[in-house]
């Protein structure tokens, strides 16, 4: 049976008798482009035996794939490799096996082979690149999408890389997704990338040591990076530290460049120009897709995507149809099939230039040009249709000032968090997301105030304030690691927005970021134990960004009402009928984060100091305060990450050290006397410990040994 395509073609071959002679050179490049997905067809015929490999990518199209990258840079196919090394090692210290971790070896291999197509001048410029050399360098990743789609490349492969460059938290960044809908294994593969680009040599400065760069990766967790994945990547280094660096060295040696043969050099040159024709796509339109000789969509464009609302995934593979993009005509009213630019080249075989508006979510319309282009085989059939669109709306902004602008736009400029109007922006989005799906994920909200700030900013100055921000802020971006956005409300106020988060354990985390803040230590800010209060809602049935946020700030009233330094959660049930909302309070001496005993020394006043300072220099201690009824000392190294370690000097923890009165306690006959106090010890983590019993087997240790220092009863 012939395809669409053929059938509607005989028409024109009797009109045109050279169809087969159409040489254009956007047209055959394009066809080239149409062959990958042929090739990939051939292949699944030919009754190879597949392995995991080849039930992501056929091989033969990622061997020349690869072949073109080493031919265009070799370093960077080095790079990839390295990457793809990183990716597969932490993925599977998060449990990934099977083909899952297969497609994600391949996306790490294949996620820079855009780069084939970019300039010299820009690829290896050696030096800054200016903002329009920033944007057009940005198309790299969307021309490698594009191939991948013609190969037909694994669907979770294309999600992965599609999502990559997106920011783990990116509402403050201007992109689309938010923490959890960004697939793991893309947050996986921005880390490994990340790794392996601070690692290496660059043009404008040297390779970074592993401390350095953790330091770095972990300072971004919760706004770029996910660090939940930052601290996987730490803890197969930490177990496995020899093997993890031998074997990045052997990556290198193994797969340094090797000469092409002949055919080799063939494939990557044409391969090359497809990626040169690509980018020159990308950087003038704004979207392109092609279908093949059945009407199969067999590339959807990043750019198509954005511009259309449309996900690629959703139409690779699928029919074209008039309505399969929300075309219509000048007027606003749906296209006709002779409206239609596909159906007019199938009719007549001539490339031509439309223009359309297409509606946008939200209805509007724009003024949309779409440049139609028919492809032939040598027999002179019509065998693909390319169709690529321009929006003839858009302005003439200078795109890098336009995102920087955009960013400022969103991003709170003292703590680099959200802002608030990108909190009300994000949290209306989620809202209408709720409300219009059945059997929703939960959201949940905190409100963040700053206990007793204004005396922070009256004792120490506003300077030392905004650091105390600063600190918070990025505490509560490291503390966060399940999708949620961190923002700033205002003054001393922050918000964090909590998707697929209940109540109930909304208000579990809020009550771990209250502890945490309770450990906080900031230089210059010795005798101030900061707190937080904290006031966390759940999104309800009717709930508007303005009656979530009024709930939320009305169980932080109560929480600072009610004594400060605690959770309290309200219901919209609780707020309408006046039920006394529900508390987690700090004050209790049971906190499992909280070590308190007491023990008698029978010692001199003169002896104390002599023993602490003992105590201080046989435990590498630090004492950071001290007087004659109490010392503050730490135990234990603070680590690269804020967690805890395997070992006690990778626990720390802060001890507080309160002595009573001395007393003088005389025997029975009373011919002697001995002196005796009664030493109070506070005893919390420092850094964050996922299990409570681990810290209290930590501070029983410590406590024990400074009972035994005092030789006490």
């Amino acid at each position: 049976m012939n395809s669409p395509l053929i059938a509607n073609s005989n028409t024109v071959q009797q009109q045109n008798s050279v169809h087969g002679s159409y040489n254009m050179d956007s047209s055959q490049i394009l066809k080239q482009l149409l062959a990958l997905s042929e090739e990939y067809e051939e292949f699944s015929l030919e009754g190879n035996e597949s392995d995991d490999v080849d039930q992501v990518i056929s091989r033969k199209h990622l061997r020349k794939l690869l072949t073109a990258l080493q031919a265009r840079d070799a370093a960077t196919l080095c790079h990839s490799r390295r990457v793809a090394f990183l990716a597969k090692g932490i993925a599977t210290n998060l449990g990934w096996e099977g083909i899952h971790l297969k497609r994600l070896e391949i996306a790490a291999l294949v996620h820079d082979i855009g780069k084939i197509g970019v300039p010299d001048h820009i690829l290896f410029k050696p030096g800054k690149l200016t903002s329009d050399e920033i944007e057009l360098m940005s198309h790299y990743h969307n021309i490698g999408l594009d191939v991948l789609q013609a190969c037909r490349t694994d669907h979770e492969v294309l999600t992965i890389l599609s999502q990559t460059r997106y920011h783990f938290s990116g509402a403050t960044n201007g992109y689309q997704y938010i923490g959890s809908d960004v697939h793991q294994g893309a947050r996986i593969l921005a880390i490994a990338d990340a790794y392996d680009s601070l690692a290496t040599d660059q043009v404008y400065r040297s390779g970074k040591k592993h401390d350095e760069i953790m330091s770095i990766l972990m300072e971004s967790a919760g706004t770029q990076f996910d660090g939940n994945i930052v601290c996987a990547l730490s803890r197969w280094e930490q177990n496995e530290k020899e093997v993890f660096h031998d074997a990045l060295l052997e990556v290198n040696r193994l797969y340094q460049p090797k000469p092409f043969s002949e055919q080799e050099a063939q494939e990557a040159n044409l391969i090359s120009n497809i990626f040169s024709y690509l980018f020159q796509i990308e950087s003038l339109y704004d979207g392109v897709y092609i279908v093949n000789s059945d009407l199969q969509f067999v590339i959807f464009s990043p750019g198509l995507e954005k511009l259309a609302d449309i996900l690629a995934t959703d139409v690779l593979g699928e029919t074209w149809t008039s309505n399969s993009l929300p075309l219509t005509n000048k007027e606003g009213t749906s296209l006709t099939t002779a409206e239609c630019s596909m159906n007019r080249v199938i009719a007549n075989g001539k490339p031509m230039t439309t223009e359309y508006m297409l509606e946008r979510p939200g209805g509007r319309l724009i003024n949309i040009e779409v440049q139609s282009v028919p492809m032939f085989n040598d027999e002179g059939h019509l065998v693909g249709v390319a169709e690529i669109y321009r929006d003839l709306s858009r302005g003439l902004k200078r795109p890098q000032e336009f995102s920087d602008l955009k960013l400022a736009a969103s991003m709170d400029a003292l703590t680099s968090v959200a802002n608030r109007g990108e909190l009300e922006t994000q949290l209306a989005i989620m809202l209408a997301r709720i409300n219009k799906e059945q059997n929703s994920p939960p959201l949940s909200i905190m409100f963040i105030d700053a206990d007793h700030f204004k005396n922070i900013n009256d004792t120490y100055g506003h300077s030392i304030g905004d650091d105390v921000l600063i600190e918070l802020a990025r505490l509560f971006q490291h503390e966060t690691y399940s999708g949620e956005l961190v923002g700033r409300y205002g003054g001393e106020e922050f918000v964090i927005l909590c998707p697929e988060t209940d109540l109930e354990h909304a208000v579990k985390k809020a009550e771990r970021l209250r502890l945490a803040i309770s450990n906080l230590k900031i230089e210059n800010i010795i005798k101030t134990r900061l707190s937080a209060s904290f006031g966390v809602a759940q999104a309800e049935s009717g709930d508007t960004v303005e009656s979530l946020f009024r709930r939320a700030d009305k169980a932080l009233y109560n929480a600072k009402e009610t004594g400060r330094n605690r959770v309290c959660s309200l219901t919209n049930h609780q707020l309408l009928t006046g039920e006394e909302p529900a508390q987690v309070t700090c004050e209790s001496t049971s906190d499992e984060m909280l070590f308190e005993n007491t023990f008698n020394a029978f010692i001199s006043s003169d002896i104390v100091v002599y023993k602490l300072g003992g105590f201080v220099n046989d435990n590498d201690a630090k004492l950071t305060e001290v007087n004659t009824s109490h010392a503050i000392l730490r135990l234990g190294q603070t680590g690269l990450l804020p967690f805890w370690g395997k070992t006690d000097d990778r626990r720390p923890v802060e001890v507080e050290v309160e002595f009573g009165n001395f007393v003088k306690k005389t025997d029975g006959n009373k011919r002697s006397s001995t002196s005796q106090v009664e030493i109070k010890v506070r005893i919390s983590p420092l850094g964050w410990v996922k299990q409570t019993t681990q810290f209290q087997q930590r501070a029983n240790r410590v406590f024990r040994l400074l009972k035994n220092y005092f030789a006490a009863d």
